[in-house]
């Protein structure tokens, strides 16, 4: 079928290229809405200009699909969701039939709700306890969008914003409308901030003004360091046998000074562990030992390995807190990975290292705070000039309709992730890829990590399609797919931004309002995918593996290269990326020791046909980290998501 209407779909036949058309009654669907659709990603290709920082991605697919993908591993993950679907104002744009209604439709807005709730209640459960979903809008759908959105979130606030686009205006029923709309859905309590600017109060004012007590400068709360004995489920010796050493401290300093070897556990001959005691009382290399000593007197284990904690303690990155007699131990913290993420950015800052603790002190970076306005007016959110003309810098020629201007984006993300330097951002309506964008501006103002995930279609918009019909192309012909909005605007536009040249190896003329040379690009990395369809019976069976690898690196955080292949071993672990995977559950004890020492993985992905196999193993593991069966949990999503 290569194309529908109401009543009629066209069919072409691939053997010999001709066309008939057919009603749509006589079809027979192979695989109905519903029905449980197992999918997978095929990587297309990417770009890499840091080291550091995690990589953006982008799928081409339907977002429905990919929307249950993208559950499968970022659920509850979601820092915010931006998305600015098609507005049903009966227009046929190429990024998606923005008409859902034929002329005699008696509800004209039903077909959209439809499309809008099966969506959103997938992205639901994508968010956050505190995650922000934010849905732009036109007055065509506004209200319609609103009672929808209240249907859904039930518990949460919501806020529309009005936001100048387009200063001219444009004539619609006698009057020149000139704003489009932004719901900002949110937790009860979540507010939304802005650097100094309310997006609405001239800024020579807001400069001129003392502010009242609500917009003055916040006063900060006092950075909260990590107990370093683990506490809860996994917490015990037998945990992580690696994560039980000694601490050494200068009692006289009151500092932490390092740490001593593990003391592992002996096997004896008829395969039993023998679990030897430490000794209390004995000094190594002159300095005090402190072993993990839980609340019951029982053997504990630290949070971090003996050389990360040693790194740790060289930099002053841990504090050594009051003696308890009870436990006959000390009380340590340490900065934990967000706070040092914070370091990093600047949210938090090093105020003061005392020497003779051996330990920094730190505190969260003030800044004035203005509560946003719901009217926004900035001469940046324009959609002509930062938007249009924009996007045909870094394209070299204007060939996507009513593209978003890259500012109010960014302000919009701003206002929720300002304060979030590691956020996941997700736009499932990523049209020409503004999103991500604005997720590049922002962390090169403040240094941030935030990771973006665009999903968009490759649709062809219908006057150039039935060009290419006519010239004999269709969909999965290369030069029909080459005009696809992935193709030609997505993924370009993408490329284009981060390493400051455009397809044709030129430099995109101009820069951005801070300064910054769009030709400069940005030190970010970026992966492309195609949403792939797979064989339940295939994945099954393990022969699906490759399609649903690239998955495994994103859900561990996608943060070093991704591995191209995983070898022939029973088992792979990627220190780097963040994840493990065993192929063989007979291979459990040389992947758990192989697992002890490597502190940095976050993932771990068993594959085995037994339920019990792996509840047993998942034990064996603890709960540091997130733990998966392979491939059943894998099928059980899908299955569950289409009921």
């Amino acid at each position: 079928m290569v194309d529908m209407s109401a009543k009629t779909a066209k069919l072409l036949s691939l053997k010999t290229g001709e066309e008939l058309d057919v009603p749509i009654a006589h079809l027979l669907a192979i695989k109905r809405f519903g029905d449980p659709a197992y999918v997978g990603i095929e990587a297309l290709g990417g770009i890499r200009r840091s080291k550091t920082r995690p990589a953006h991605t982008v799928i081409n697919g339907e977002n429905f699909h990919t929307l249950q993908l993208l559950s499968f591993i970022y659920e509850r993950q979601a820092d915010c969701i931006y998305i600015d679907p098609p507005y049903n104002t009966g227009a046929r744009d190429w990024t998606y039939n923005n008409d859902y209604v034929d002329d005699t439709d008696s509800y004209r807005h039903s077909k959209w709700l439809s499309f809008m709730e099966k969506r959103l209640s997938i992205a639901k459960r994508l968010l956050k306890p505190d995650g922000v979903l934010i849905v732009t809008i036109d007055e065509h759908e506004v209200h319609h969008l609103g009672v929808l959105l209240e249907e859904i979130f039930p518990a949460h606030a919501r806020q529309m914003v009005t936001i100048v686009i387009n200063p001219k205006g444009v004539t619609q029923g006698g009057l020149s409308r000139v704003e489009e709309h932004a719901f900002f859905v949110y937790p009860e309590g979540q507010v939304m901030e802005s650097k100094g600017d309310d997006l609405l109060t001239p800024m020579k004012e807001q400069e001129a003004e003392e502010g009242n007590e609500e917009e003055k400068a916040v006063k900060m709360p006092r950075v909260r360091w990590q107990g370093l004995l683990h506490s809860g489920e996994g917490a015990r010796r037998q945990d992580r046998r690696h994560m039980f050493y000694p601490v050494l401290i200068d009692e006289e300093r009151h500092a932490v000074i390092g740490a001593g070897e593990p003391l592992l556990p002996i096997e004896q001959e008829d395969g039993t562990l023998e679990w030897p005691e430490p000794d209390l009382d004995v000094k190594i290399d002159g300095y005090t030992a402190v072993w993990p000593i839980r609340s019951d007197g029982s053997w504990g284990r630290w949070y971090l390995g003996h050389k990360t904690l040693r790194s740790f303690a060289e930099i002053g990155y841990v504090a050594l807190g009051k003696y308890d007699a009870k436990r006959k131990t000390w009380a340590m913290s340490y900065l934990y990975r967000s706070l040092r993420q914070q370091i990093e950015t600047g949210a938090i800052k090093i105020t003061n290292y005392d020497e003779t603790r051996n330990v920094v002190k730190v505190e969260y970076s003030s800044v004035p705070i203005r509560r946003i306005k719901t009217v926004w007016h900035r001469s940046r959110h324009d959609a002509g000039a930062y938007g249009a003309d924009l996007l045909g810098d870094f394209l070299g020629a204007r060939i996507f309709a009513f593209p978003k201007s890259l500012y109010a984006v960014r302000d919009t993300l701003a206002a929720i992730v300002a304060r979030r330097p590691n956020a996941l951002i997700i736009d499932f309506f990523a049209g020409s890829g503004t999103t991500l964008h604005a997720t590049c501006l922002l962390n090169a103002e403040d240094d941030g990590n935030r990771r973006c995930i665009l999903v968009t279609n490759n649709e062809v918009n219908p006057e150039t399609a039935k060009r290419l019909n006519k010239d004999g192309f269709y969909r999965r012909d290369p030069k029909f797919e080459q005009h696809g909005i992935f193709e030609a605007v997505t993924r370009p536009r993408s490329e284009a931004a981060i390493t400051g040249k455009r397809a044709d190896g030129t430099p995109p003329p101009g820069s951005y309002l801070s300064g910054r040379l769009y030709a400069d690009g940005f030190e970010e990395n970026v992966e492309f995918f195609r949403l792939d369809y797979l064989d339940g019976d295939k994945v099954e069976l393990g022969q699906a593996f490759d399609a649903i690898h690239p998955l495994l690196w994103l859900a561990a955080g996608a943060r070093a290269p991704r591995p191209k292949n995983v070898g022939s071993g029973d088992f792979f672990i990627s220190p780097e990326c963040g994840y493990a995977v065993l192929f063989r559950d007979d291979a459990f004890r040389d992947f758990e020791e192989a697992l002890a020492e490597q502190d940095d993985i976050s993932h771990v992905f068993l594959v085995t046909d037994s339920d019990e196999a792996f509840a047993e193993m998942r034990e064996r593991l603890g709960t540091k980290r997130k733990t998966m069966m392979l491939y059943r949990d894998f099928l059980r999503h899908f299955r569950r998501r289409a009921q």
